[in-house]
């Protein structure tokens, strides 16, 4: 009905990174600078928001007044400071906690163990189990259950959201959760495995409001997209036939946002705390709410075009396919319902 499956270049949209190496051990890998830049980014976007400060030298003469120097003419020096906003260092933790420590508003966890992972994907058993450590109880209790469960979410909603306690993590926390959880279940219950992958890649859905989502503009979100992907692709695990692409994946962001913003504005008192704003988040993306939104903001099995037509004809429509997944897309920008999210649907480079 004038819908054909569009060829979407998928290593284009998971996005071949500026700073990548091949590492003869390994095979491609990603540079954990990259990784670094966006947390540093982050980090010092929320410091401007906080202090007023849009110079990076005037942040540090407030938050680090010894890392300046000044010369006899009276002029003051700073240079540790000029690193972080260039991402070629991360502040040690000291710093971070000393920051922190003087701007109690700060959200964003520059040393959060999920970074740890993202540096290194292919990370040892032991490593892995020094994260959990430092994660707290609630946290390390949901692991256990997620990792007793038959998990059989494909999708985000208010059931995945109760269960898992995901009002009272942050998006880090969950991704760390998720992506645990995921490596657990590769050898030993192969259909969660699947599963939890589908929702470790449309996490953010649930988070926008998350300092690493909120404080970046488009170009930023979809860079930490694709670098967070490849990251995970890069564990050892099977990844690549599951997919939500980064261009995508950041219009459904601000989709997101849309929603909020007008709930909002209708109902001013409605999210007035975090756990609410997650739980709507949640039920927007819930099947009962609106199939074809819930759709379009899920991950995705790739699909061969050229073998499409024969898998239908004997198997049917795979309800988490390709196919479907771009012609909720495709309703979406022309049926006049969803007029109130074309904005989002604009295509910024």
């Amino acid at each position: 009905m004038g819908f054909t499956l569009e060829k979407t270049t998928f290593q284009s949209e998971v996005g071949v990174l500026q700073n990548v190496q091949f590492c003869p051990r390994n095979g491609f890998c990603m540079h954990s600078s990259v990784i670094d830049q966006i947390r540093t980014r982050v980090w010092l976007e929320e410091i401007r928001g906080l202090t007023g400060e849009s110079a990076t030298h005037a942040i540090a003469y407030r938050l680090d007044p010894e890392s300046m120097w000044i010369e006899p003419s009276g002029v003051s020096h700073q240079s540790k400071w000029y690193r972080y906003e260039k991402g070629t260092t991360v502040p040690s933790v000291s710093l971070a906690n000393k920051v922190r420590s003087s701007l109690p508003g700060l959200r964003f966890d520059l040393h959060h163990p999920a970074w740890t992972l993202l540096r290194k994907p292919a990370t040892s058993q032991k490593t892995i189990d020094r994260l959990i450590k430092r994660m707290p109880p609630k946290w390390r209790q949901t692991l256990i259950k997620l990792n007793e469960d038959e998990f059989l979410y494909r999708r985000i909603n208010i059931d995945l959201v109760t269960r898992y306690h995901l009002t009272e993590f942050k998006y880090l926390d969950a991704l760390l959760l998720f992506e645990l959880g995921r490596r657990e279940a590769h050898f030993k219950k192969y259909t969660n495995f699947e599963n939890l992958t589908f929702i470790v890649l449309a996490l953010p859905l649930l988070y926008i409001n998350d300092p690493l989502w909120a404080l970046q503009d488009t170009s930023g979100k979809k860079q930490t997209i694709r670098a967070i992907a490849h990251s995970l692709r890069l564990s050892g695990s099977h990844f690549s036939a599951i997919c939500f692409p980064a261009d995508r994946l950041a219009q459904a962001i601000a989709m997101q946002d849309t929603l909020q913003k007008r709930h909002t504005e209708r109902y001013p008192r409605a999210l007035n705390s975090n756990e609410r704003t997650i739980k709507f988040l949640a039920r927007s993306l819930d099947d009962h709410a609106d199939d074809i939104y819930a759709t379009a903001t899920s991950a995705f099995v790739k699909e061969c075009r050229q073998t499409l037509a024969l898998s239908i004809q004997f198997f049917g429509v795979d309800p988490y396919g390709q196919f479907l997944w771009q012609k909720a897309w495709h309703e979406i920008k022309t049926n006049p319902k969803y007029s109130h999210l074309s904005h989002c649907i604009t295509k910024i480079y």
